[in-house]
């Protein structure tokens, strides 16, 4: 058998110092391991590769340094990742860290019934189902629901993105605007101290002690609500014994905090009850494209039909939720194009169609 030897059209030097260089090779003398295995894919392409090749000396080399190759990563894997001073048994320690925790569960302090009532909920009791009863979404449900919501993010579902952003933005407004009912009555209290009266905020002999767990910042975002408005009514109802303000008044306003409150806590239950539902689970950005199928864009038009045209800068990530799931890389400068032109608005009978077929 003769010997083999490299495709005629092709000259390379035989000797074993006269390998390809790279300025980006791993090795100090510049060693270009892909450059060197496509000069010599005649011999690895060979289950027994002839010694006799001119070539063979340096194919002896390619297998030392793809050896050496290996037991850098093997060494990288154990520090891992690590700086090469790094001793491997420093760098297991790594996996061995727990999840973050606390010894002692969060709690929450609420002095009034009005802000526990909202942290409970309400429900109808079993028969009277009717005309006039209605549940009453309670903190702990909108935390489940904006769980549900955050988890959604992490599937690249930018109506989930849409909804967080939207939820976030209507609880910041309902705390500034309980803040500045808190500024009024501190201010009427204030006030009579400055006059020589000598007044503390009132507060329960035993408050309730809520204990949470809450596994999503979003559940915090609903605590810090419902103690600034059971601070409110501490506030309000402290006014009021003293005089500063009628019964009437600071019953009109502890109410219409509370009831700012609930428009945002029916509204998170809304939008998590639709884009939970089984038929629109699957969502995510991937349904908008060109190439999706037809369940895909059903999907897309039974969201828009029930939640509403998605913003552009949502849908692009160019505005983010306070708090997401979805990890996804840079996007290069062809996928921002082509997210860019992806109509967001459709005909709305066929949307309205496409809803009802989905969601009965």
């Amino acid at each position: 058998m003769e010997p083999s030897s490299p495709p005629p059209s092709t000259t390379i030097d035989p000797s074993v110092d006269a390998f390809a260089r790279s300025t980006t090779s791993t090795f100090a003398d510049g060693y270009d391991i892909d450059a060197e295995r496509a000069a010599l894919a005649h011999l690895i392409a060979e289950d027994d590769p002839d010694p006799a090749d001119p070539l063979f000396g340096r194919y002896q080399l390619l297998l030392e340094r793809e050896e050496a190759v290996s037991h850098m990563h093997e060494a990288h894997a154990l520090r891992q990742g690590g700086d090469p001073l790094v001793r491997p048994h420093e760098a297991q320690q790594i996996s061995r860290i727990g999840k973050l925790g606390s010894d002692d569960a969060d709690r929450m302090h609420l002095h009034t019934r009005d802000a526990m009532r909202l942290f409970l909920g309400r429900s109808i009791a079993p028969g009277e189902q009717g005309p006039g009863r209605h549940p009453m979404a309670g903190g702990r449900r909108v935390a489940a629901a904006l769980r549900a919501l955050w988890s959604l993010s992490g599937n690249d579902n930018p109506y989930a993105d849409w909804k967080l952003i939207e939820i976030a933005a209507r609880i910041a407004g309902v705390r500034r605007a309980n803040d500045l009912e808190q500024q009024h009555a501190r201010q009427l209290l204030d006030a009579a101290r400055e006059k020589g009266l000598d007044y503390s905020v009132l507060q329960s002999r035993e408050p309730a002690q809520v204990a949470l767990g809450f596994g999503s910042p979003y559940g915090y975002m609903i605590v810090m609500l419902l103690v600034e408005l059971d601070y409110l009514v501490r506030l309000m109802r402290s006014a009021v014994l003293r005089d500063l303000m009628s019964s009437a008044e600071g019953f009109r306003r502890i109410g219409s905090a509370k009831h700012r409150c609930l428009s945002v806590f029916h509204f998170a239950v809304h939008c998590q009850r639709v884009l939970t539902r089984a038929e629109l689970l699957p969502l995510s950005r991937v349904d908008f494209l060109p190439n999706a199928d037809a369940a895909a864009g059903k999907r897309v038009e039974a969201a828009r039909a029930l939640l509403g045209v998605l913003p552009r800068d949502v849908f692009t990530g160019e505005r983010e939720p306070r708090h997401s799931r979805r990890r996804v890389s840079r996007l290069s400068e062809a996928e921002l194009r082509l997210l860019d032109t992806v109509p967001l608005s459709g005909d709305d009978a066929h949307a309205q169609a496409a809803a009802a077929a989905l969601v009965q």
